[in-house]
């Protein structure tokens, strides 16, 4: 999640936050992680009322599961 009188900003920094957390809970690597995200990921756009704009970044929970 990520907030910011830019929207742009929001969103680079909602997906870093993604990747980072897609890495702390899976064995993927960063490059991995954001081929996921790419694939995977939606981005949502959060109305805020002063002026500052808000990205959330989502992805379902089963694609941080292990592998079985």
């Amino acid at each position: 999640m990520a907030f910011d009188p830019d929207l742009d900003d929001c969103v680079v920094v909602a997906l870093r936050a993604m990747l980072d957390l897609i890495e702390a809970r899976t064995t993927l690597k960063r490059h991995e992680a954001y081929m996921l995200a790419s694939l995977a990921a939606d981005l949502r756009i959060t109305q805020v009322v002063n002026e500052h704009k808000g990205v959330h970044a989502m992805l379902e929970k089963r694609y941080l599961q292990p592998a079985r």
